[in-house]
């Protein structure tokens, strides 16, 4: 009896992550290697299409102005948003106070501002262990109703096993309600 070779390939833009075996061998190894993929894949930077638009011709790359506009975070990173936000250690830190009438209130505007500040950095999702973080560092950490604040999923995207530290992310519309915030916060 023969047995099937089977191959799983992963680019993420020629990093390659390659398997090669008995069919058997490459199902056994599919959880780990998705797991694998995620953490490569949200690490990786992927240029946009504006930043792919060279001219190599010349000898010089075009200069694209990658600046935004209210739909995505700023080229400037946290720095055009320092009232707001500081790098310290590597790490993003929320410096300016937390607006909130409850603690529950003040969760949500902390995950709203950090999940924005951490995509400023080039993190499109965040552990929700770091927004616990900040929470705490800011006072108003309810940590028996903490995973509620994720509840409403037209603000924010999870990813993670239940009971779980889970991975973080703005949807589009938490990402107007983060940029309406800095705005009321730089006022």
């Amino acid at each position: 009896m023969t047995e099937q070779k089977a191959k799983f390939r992963y680019s993420a833009l020629e990093g390659v992550i390659e398997l090669e075996g008995s069919e058997e061998f490459i199902s056994s190894h599919m959880e780990t290697l998705t797991d694998l993929v995620r953490v490569v894949s949200r690490h990786t930077p992927i240029a946009t299409k504006a930043e792919k638009q060279t001219t190599p011709s010349s000898g010089n790359d075009a200069s694209v102005d990658s600046s935004s506009t209210d739909d995505g975070p700023s080229s400037d990173g946290i720095g055009s948003h320092p009232k707001i936000y500081s790098q310290i250690n590597e790490k993003l830190k929320i410096i300016s106070k937390v607006p909130g009438a409850n603690k529950r209130e003040k969760s949500i505007n902390a995950a709203l501002l950090y999940c924005y500040g951490a995509e400023l950095m080039g993190d499109e999702q965040v552990p929700s262990s770091e927004i616990r973080n900040v929470c705490e560092e800011h006072g108003f950490l309810d940590g028996t109703n903490f995973s509620k604040i994720f509840d409403d999923n037209t603000t924010f995207l999870l990813d993670g096993k239940k009971g779980g530290n889970k991975q973080v992310k703005l949807t589009f519309n938490g990402r107007e309600k983060a940029q309406a915030l800095i705005k009321e916060l730089e006022a």
